[in-house]
């Protein structure tokens, strides 16, 4: 398939924050831990990984028998933006943002991460000038595999679901671009061998794959800035 077809042909990309844009999901680990630790609850990192990571809260707090979301997210939220400091970006995400910048692509975040962890990250970065758009979970009623947050953010940033990719690393954000009507663009960095069953993530059909942004960066460089124009 056409490198142009997989990337040039899109006028927008919302990009998920956590274990797309940023290696953060040791951080959620650490989080999760924290806040179960206090309710006396100590999990070994295979057991949060199997037990809290992308499950509901409202049922996380059914299983472990917490007194409330509230309670168990406020813990949740503490230990993350304990840990969050810690947290860098994926190897050459930034060069590719300004690849994509300087050809006119519109740019967007789409997370259930809570506003003040992903500004305080972006503004740490120096990556604010970048995203037309940021939705967080404290936008939104519905958190993704719904497709909520995916409308809301091409809504907010112009686009339209046929001109624009969605890229993630987890089966929520494959179906909730796909239930948006966007393409998909999984991500499958090696450092997720420990989180994801990989043949399973490959099973949600996406449009593109990589394991690092150099495989896609490196082809949007050979494009001449004056496509942007024709995109």
């Amino acid at each position: 398939m056409a490198f142009r077809y997989l990337i040039l042909q899109y006028s927008t990309i919302l990009f998920d924050f956590d274990g797309t844009l940023t290696h953060s999901l040791p951080m959620w680990m650490r989080a999760y831990q924290y806040a179960l630790s206090q309710y006396g609850i100590n999990l070994a990192t295979e057991e949060v990984i199997g037990k809290c990571f992308y499950r509901p809260w409202r049922d996380l707090v059914v299983d472990f028998e917490l007194p409330s979301i509230t309670d168990f997210g406020a813990h949740v939220n503490v230990g993350l933006e304990a840990a969050m400091p810690e947290a860098v970006l994926f190897d050459d995400v930034e060069n590719f943002l300004e690849a994509c910048r300087l050809r006119g692509i519109k740019l967007g975040i789409v997370t259930s991460s809570t506003k003040k962890v992903v500004r305080t990250f972006i503004q740490e970065k120096n990556l604010e000038g970048y995203f037309g758009t940021v939705i967080t979970a404290d936008d939104i009623v519905n958190f993704k595999p719904h497709p909520e947050p995916v409308f809301k953010g091409l809504a907010e940033i112009g686009g339209t679901p046929e001109t624009s990719l969605f890229v993630g690393d987890s089966s929520a954000d494959m179906l909730a671009a796909e239930a948006a009507g966007l393409h998909k663009a999984l991500f499958l960095p090696d450092e997720h061998l420990t989180y994801y069953d990989f043949t399973e993530l490959r099973n949600h059909e996406p449009h593109l794959v990589f394991h690092k942004y150099s495989e896609i960066l490196s082809r949007l460089e050979a494009v001449p800035h004056e496509t942007a124009d024709t995109i």
